[in-house]
């Protein structure tokens, strides 16, 4: 593959919503490849090899979502803006913009935008798991400690696997981090055997893959396969923030 092969870059905007889970709007994001996208003639979001899902929800103010569960599949939502709260088994906890917040496989949950008036945006990511359990886990990337992620870039590690410290939670997923490189920042040249998606939360930058430069801008998914070998930078003059997500 060269670089133009091993990226895939959509904004949610591009998709009509859709109601979900009652009263949620939907967007479709990412999805597996085994539904018959990509190269095989569906529709090219369908490129996921080992990720279950990734896609945008909104819940308007007084509204809130149905109680539901999955089995054998966890889930993360991030808050993307506004505050409400989460139903998680038998208690509600209050979640806010920047929250990860980690859903066992196999536990009712519901989401409450009941209280306020404001939209209450989140993504929702989703990977299968061979067993249902775990432990909810919700972690605000302000809470997170800085790390360095290349020259100029910052990272932080809200969501790891189980044993991974205080960010130990996901069973099939391995990360969930957020990362902001500054102007004129560059990132080191990365690449892993991971699955990898990029999302991106403010502002623009460019992504390099196998010497093809791509722009990116707020509300692109990015897509990476496995072995894909890139670095990104920012040649604008404001910050540009993405989360990314890996399995």
């Amino acid at each position: 593959m060269n670089g133009s092969d091993m990226v895939y870059i959509r904004n949610w905007r591009e998709f009509q919503p859709k109601i979900a889970h009652l009263s949620a709007v939907h967007w479709g994001g990412l999805r597996p490849c085994e539904r018959g996208g990509g190269d095989s003639g569906g529709d090219d979001r369908d490129r996921l090899e080992r990720l279950g899902g990734f896609a945008r929800h909104a819940l308007q103010g007084g509204k809130t979502s149905d109680h539901h569960k999955h089995e054998c599949l966890e889930q993360v939502y991030y808050i993307l803006s506004g505050k409400g709260e989460i139903l998680c088994g038998d208690i509600r906890y209050p979640v806010e913009a920047g929250d990860a917040v980690y859903l066992p496989s196999g536990i009712p949950h519901q989401m409450f935008n009941d209280m306020n008036d404001s939209w209450l945006e989140h993504h929702v990511i989703s990977m299968p798991v061979e067993e249902n359990g775990g432990d909810l886990l919700i972690r605000n990337w302000c809470s997170c400690t800085p790390l360095a992620g290349g020259s100029g870039a910052i990272r932080w590690h809200q969501l790891g696997q189980v044993g991974d410290g205080e960010a130990g939670s996901l069973q099939g997923m391995v990360l969930i981090d957020r990362e902001a490189l500054q102007p004129s920042g560059r990132t080191v040249e990365r690449g892993s055997e991971l699955e990898q998606v990029y999302y991106v939360l403010e502002n623009r930058g460019v992504i390099t893959v196998d010497g093809v430069e791509a722009s990116f801008r707020e509300g692109d998914m990015i897509h990476l396969p496995p072995a894909a070998e890139y670095t990104i930078s920012n040649p604008h003059k404001e910050w540009v923030t993405y989360l990314i997500m890996a399995a």
